[in-house]
This record gives C-alpha cells, sequence and structure tokens, in this order.
C-alpha cells in the first residue's frame, strides 16, 4: 500500500529531524556525520519494515481446523488511500524524473563553464580561475578548487582564510558526502523530512569546515566572519549536488557568523542529559511504530496463509496458566505429527466399534482433540465434534491412546501439541450391500429392525443427557458450551456480510493497511439466527474484534440439525478483515 508506506515514511523521517536537531546541539563538530545517519535511517528503517511486513517474517504456523470456513474482509481497490497507490506511484516517478532532469542539465552548464576557468596557483597551491565562480570546490573525480579573480586581489591573510576553507572540504570529502545526499534526495524527493536533512547537513557542513578552520587559524576570527559576508553577498557559488562553496547559501550565513564570534555554550550535564534522552525517545518512536502491511493469518484448516502473515499473541502471567495438558490450546508447531501404527489403530477401532451399531450398519466420524507429547505419545484426549452417538463417542476416547505419533516440531524442536484427528467408524456401503442381497426377506426384517432400535436407542440416549443436564436453550446461550449436531448450518448471506464488514472495519487501520482475524463465537438458534457471540481468539487489535462483534449479528445461517431435527448450537467463525 504505497499511499499509507509514504505517510508512515514521512513521519519516521520527521521523527529522524527531530532527533538530529536534539544530536546536533551536543555537538562542535562533525555535525554532518548526524544528517548523513539521519537521511540514511529515514530511507533505511520504512524499507526494512516494508521488505518484513512490520516485523520478522516467519514461517507460518499451522493451526487446528475450526468449525466453519473463515469469512475475510478485502477493502475494495477505492479505499480512502488504496486508491492514491497509482497516482502517488506515477508522481513519485515523475518528480525523480523531473529532478535527475535537472539534475543533468546542471552538470552540463557547469561542464560549459569549466571550460573557461584556467589553471593558476595562488600560495602555492594549484587551483583553477574563474571570472565569478567560487570560491568552491567542484567535481566528484579529481575535485579541485576553483576562485574568482577578486581573489587575486583580496590580500594575503583572506586569501590564506579561503584556500585553507577550501582544503579542508577537500580533505572532508565534503563534496562526495553531498552527493551521496543527494542521491538520495532524488530517490525519495516525495519526502519532505529528506528535503529538510540535506538542508540541516549543507549547514552541519559548513559549520564543522568553519570549525577546522578556526582550529588551524584561530587568530583571524573576525576577519574570517567579514570573508564570509564578502563571499556570501556575491553571486559566485555554483548549484549542485557535487560542489562545496564558502558560502553558498545566504540564509545560512547568520548561523554561521554567530557560531564562528560567539564562544560555544557549555552546556551543562542536565541539559546535555536530557537532549541525549530526547534524541534517543525519538529514534525509538521511528523504530517501534506499527508496520504498514496487513498480510492474512494462516487458513484455520491448518493450510498455510499468505506468506509473513503476523500472528499476536498477548501474553500471560505465568502463575495463571494452567497446565498446557489440561484442555485444548493454540499450540504452535512448524511441522505437524503423524501416527505411525495404522495396523493397531484399525485393530482398536474394529475392537471398540459397538457391536450393536455395527451390526445395525450405523457408523459415524468423531472428531478427537489429542495432546501429544515431545515423544508423540497421547496423554489425554477429548470429543471436539460429536459424532452423534455416544456409543461411538466413547468408543472413540478409547481408541485415542492407541494412537503413536512421530513427534511435532517447532523449528527443528520436539514441543507438545493439541491436534484435531477424525475417528471414523463405518461398515462399509458396499460390503453391506452386498451380504444383504443374500439375505432373506426375514432376515431383512430383522437387520432393518435391529437398525431402527439402534437409532432409537442413541435418539434416547441423546435427549436423557439433556434431560439430567436440565439445560435449556436460555441456559445453553449464556455461554459457548458443546452442543451435538449432524449438519452443522452455513451462513447464506454473503453479500450483506461483506457490506457489514466494510462498514465497520475501522477506517485508521483499513487506510494504514493493518488487518487481523478475529475467531468468533456464534451461538445460533433453530431458526439459523444469531443469538449471541463472543471472542473465541482475538485479533491482537480491540478494535479489530469489536467490529467482528458488530458483523456478527448481520449473519444469517442455515438451522443446525441433529439427526433431521434443527437444533440450536455453538460454533465457531474466523472474520478476517484485510487490505489485500
Amino acid at each position: 500500500m504505497i499511499a499509507a508506506w509514504m505517510l508512515w515514511s514521512v513521519g519516521a523521517g520527521l521523527l529522524f529531524v527531530l532527533a538530529g536537531l536534539a544530536a546536533e546541539r551536543l555537538l562542535k563538530r562533525g555535525r554532518r556525520w548526524v544528517w548523513l545517519a539521519a537521511g540514511a535511517g529515514t530511507v533505511a528503517l520504512p524499507a526494512i519494515r516494508m521488505l518484513s511486513g512490520g516485523g520478522g517474517a516467519e514461517a507460518v504456523l499451522p493451526v487446528a481446523p475450526i468449525l466453519l470456513d473463515p469469512v475475510t474482509m478485502t477493502v475494495a481497490s477505492d479505499s480512502t488511500l488504496h486508491s492514491l497507490d497509482d497516482v502517488l506511484l506515477l508522481a513519485w516517478v515523475l518528480l525523480s524524473a523531473i529532478l535527475l532532469v535537472a539534475a543533468l542539465m546542471g552538470g552540463v552548464r557547469f561542464l560549459r563553464r569549466r571550460a573557461a576557468w584556467e589553471a593558476g596557483s595562488l600560495l602555492g597551491r594549484d587551483v583553477l580561475w574563474s571570472r565569478d565562480t567560487g570560491p568552491a570546490v567542484v567535481g566528484l573525480f579529481g575535485s579541485c578548487v576553483v576562485l574568482p579573480t577578486w581573489v587575486q586581489a583580496a590580500g594575503a591573510a583572506r586569501q590564506e582564510l579561503i584556500l585553507a576553507h577550501e582544503e579542508e572540504h577537500l580533505r572532508a570529502r565534503d563534496v562526495h558526502l553531498r552527493f551521496l545526499f543527494g542521491a538520495l534526495l532524488l530517490a525519495f524527493a516525495w519526502n519532505p523530512a529528506i528535503w529538510l536533512q540535506y538542508r540541516r547537513l549543507n549547514l552541519a557542513i559548513e559549520l564543522d569546515c568553519d570549525q577546522r578552520v578556526m582550529d588551524r587559524l584561530p587568530d583571524h576570527r573576525r576577519l574570517y566572519g567579514d570573508l564570509l559576508l564578502r563571499v556570501g553577498s556575491g553571486a559566485g557559488a555554483l548549484p549542485g549536488v557535487a560542489v562545496t562553496a564558502l558560502a553558498e547559501q545566504k540564509s545560512l550565513l547568520e548561523r554561521r557568523i554567530r557560531q564562528l564570534l560567539s564562544k560555544a555554550p557549555e552546556i551543562r550535564m542536565a541539559q546535555a542529559a536530557f537532549l541525549v534522552f530526547g534524541a534517543i525517545m525519538v529514534i525509538g518512536v521511528a523504530v517501534s511504530i506499527p508496520g504498514i502491511t496487513g498480510e492474512g493469518p494462516a487458513n484455520v484448516d491448518g493450510s498455510p496463509g499468505e506468506a509473513g502473515a503476523p500472528q499476536v499473541f498477548d501474553p500471560i502471567p505465568q502463575e495463571v496458566v494452567p497446565p498446557l495438558s489440561s484442555a485444548p490450546v493454540f499450540t504452535p508447531y512448524t511441522v505437524k505429527p503423524d501416527y505411525i501404527n495404522a495396523d493397531e489403530v484399525r485393530a482398536a477401532l474394529a475392537r471398540e466399534y459397538p457391536p450393536l451399531l455395527r451390526d445395525a450398519g450405523i457408523g459415524g466420524t468423531v472428531i478427537v482433540w489429542f495432546f501429544i507429547d515431545e515423544e508423540g505419545v497421547v496423554r489425554n484426549q477429548e470429543v471436539f465434534r460429536s459424532s452423534g452417538h455416544q456409543a461411538l463417542d466413547d468408543a472413540a476416547l478409547r481408541v485415542a491412546p492407541v494412537f503413536r505419533f512421530t513427534p511435532a516440531l517447532n523449528r527443528d524442536r520436539a514441543v507438545p501439541v493439541w491436534v484435531q484427528l477424525p475417528i471414523t467408524f463405518t461398515t462399509g456401503d458396499r460390503g453391506a450391500a452386498a451380504t444383504e442381497t443374500q439375505l432373506t426377506e426375514e432376515e431383512l426384517a430383522q437387520r432393518q429392525a435391529a437398525r431402527e432400535e439402534a437409532l432409537r436407542r442413541a435418539a434416547d440416549a441423546i435427549r436423557s443427557r439433556t434431560d439430567e443436564a436440565g439445560v435449556a436453550e436460555s441456559e445453553i446461550s449464556a455461554a459457548p458450551v458443546f452442543t451435538p449436531y449432524t449438519t452443522k448450518p452455513d451462513y447464506t448471506n454473503a453479500d450483506a456480510v461483506r457490506r457489514a464488514m466494510e462498514r465497520e472495519y475501522p477506517p485508521l487501520l483499513r487506510d494504514a493497511g493493518i488487518g487481523g482475524t478475529t475467531i468468533v463465537w456464534f451461538f445460533i438458534d433453530e431458526a439459523g439466527v444469531v443469538r449471541n457471540q463472543a471472542i473465541q481468539k482475538s485479533s491482537g487489535s480491540e478494535a479489530l474484534d469489536e467490529a467482528a462483534l458488530r458483523v456478527a449479528p448481520v449473519f444469517e445461517f442455515t438451522p443446525a440439525e441433529n439427526r433431521g431435527n434443527p437444533v440450536p448450537v455453538w460454533v465457531q467463525l474466523p472474520i478476517t478483515f484485510t487490505t489485500r
């Protein structure tokens, strides 16, 4: 998102400007390095954060599958800032191209003027003489001093000061420093912070040079100030990024002369500490500003999402963290575990299959939570989604400890994890059909009666559990609880949900390209109407979580069914806000 990234870059650059202003107050010399560092930080920090997506790009961690398919809100291409991306990118290219052309034309004019300069000497040093250009150091390769002809009549003392100034520029390679920063200016001409830093760099270069000249010739301070006024009132400066002049900007003369004629103030320790603290704080704020990109997280079915998706986890005090194995929780891993004893599991399934249901040809699938330790041993198991038959659910829990797994890995380290695994009991449709064709009518009637009896007993078991618990719908809807069903609900109004998500997406986060996924509990009644909602897992942003809760009542579902009867249920649904 170019627009948001450019705004972030400008903000970071202005913070570096403030840090530079604070830092240079502490320095008597070497100020130019402050502004070179500020310029480098202004360019490098946004580039690094753009390439890393606002944080270190790590492998996307798989998560356990949840019930329903994720709902993702993608901002339309005409959102407030996103719609400006193409225009801003074009303006960036045009502005840099215009400045580059201007710099090339300036270079051509410089070469034409240089052709008229004559080689000569002054006080035994080689110089170039011009009619009205200089004093200055020119040229990126083979830099040399150019002087106007009036210097010949300036007197030996002034000539010595002029040469000393330009020789200090040569010795410090100030021409090359200006050229490097000028290249940054051409590349990021849209950033006003770079322009401010370039101006401060020019002043810092001249202040540092003035200080070095005064260190060499301390008795000529007032004469040097008079010389600055003399040169500054002329028109002999050469504009360009490979030029350093004795006094090229009249607006900076007052600052240079004030520093030249006054003694450097002694900064008290408290003031120095305050300025250092301010510089550190400003740069720290620039570094910690949130990133711009908002890639979506990993898919909730365990498949990887977009690379580099950030995941945010709130710290939990150690004293309140329950044992990991006590209940299913999100456990990060990069290599999932696989079970390795298929034959033993198959034998356990055959052994634990309830005979009454097996003989009646009734099967089902139970989704089970497994807690697997670092050695791949199952240490705990819970039913995540019922098959609709208590007998099958109980059988699945008896089979679960038989499983043996390869250890899960998190960056090559074995870790304990919670995973989900469907366990299916079935007699096989083809086998059952082939057997029934060979049965007599009396045997077929007995088989059908057995099936009906098994179904009746299963239904009675479900009703008896509900009656014993005395759970009314009003009580179920109060908080997320396990609610059995055989047919899951599906939402039917995708267009209305999409409009609601676009309406509720917090504008500041949307325009900054920041998104996230909130996993929401929905309580859906027998008519498919959402009666309650709660956060199951935060996106890491309170504003996005609140937006997800405002969107939740908009959903319309098909009713959940338990063996053909509509039932109220609690389900989970991930709601994702993203600008990509």
